[in-house]
């Protein structure tokens, strides 16, 4: 098992590596590869959770195994859905995005690049998405309907932490909060 953490451990850092936020430009990359899978995503939750809790709040102490139910918003980096993984990064919902600024024209609002790099380190969890086996899916996130800035509540559980800048979620449902207005 700790393998199989590890290895996942390794596929999103070297996600992270090729993920950034704005450049002096503003030109950023790709939000998330899809291939057209159209096949139903028995992790997507019909009905949202009573009940959840905001990243930050947890972050600094909570431990490896415990279940979790977060909410947040899909962002945090330039492509915060990965395209090579069922991996995405998610942010505490009580901090702003560039899109929550009207003066703000920034093209990839999701990334988070006009908030603070420690805040951003201490708001944001790092998501598995996981089969009905409990291995990662083979779904693409995107073409099962997720995108940049959804915003998601999910359950899962807390995977190894190696230390408290570190939080994964290995989720075993994911509800999309729809959006008002």
């Amino acid at each position: 098992m700790q393998k199989f953490n590890n290895l996942w451990a390794g596929v999103f850092l070297a996600t992270a590596a090729v993920m950034g936020g704005c450049d002096s430009n503003g030109q950023s990359g790709s939000t998330g590869a899809s291939t057209g899978q159209t096949q139903p995503a028995s992790w997507l939750l019909a009905e949202a959770p009573e009940s959840w809790q905001e990243i930050a709040a947890i972050k600094p102490t909570i431990e490896a195994g415990e279940s979790v139910v977060l909410r947040g918003r899909i962002g945090g980096r330039v492509a915060p859905i990965a395209a090579s993984s069922p991996t995405f990064v998610m942010m505490d919902p009580a901090v702003p995005s560039c899109a929550d600024d009207p003066d703000d024209h920034c093209p990839t609002p999701w990334d988070y690049c006009c908030t603070d790099p420690k805040v951003i380190a201490a708001s944001n969890a790092t998501v598995i998405v996981l089969a009905e086996d409990g291995s990662p899916t083979k779904l693409d996130l995107v073409a099962a309907g997720l995108s940049p800035m959804d915003e998601v509540i999910v359950v899962g559980t807390v995977d190894a932490r190696p230390n408290q800048s570190v939080l994964t979620i290995r989720a075993t449902g994911i509800y999309k909060v729809e959006r008002s207005g």
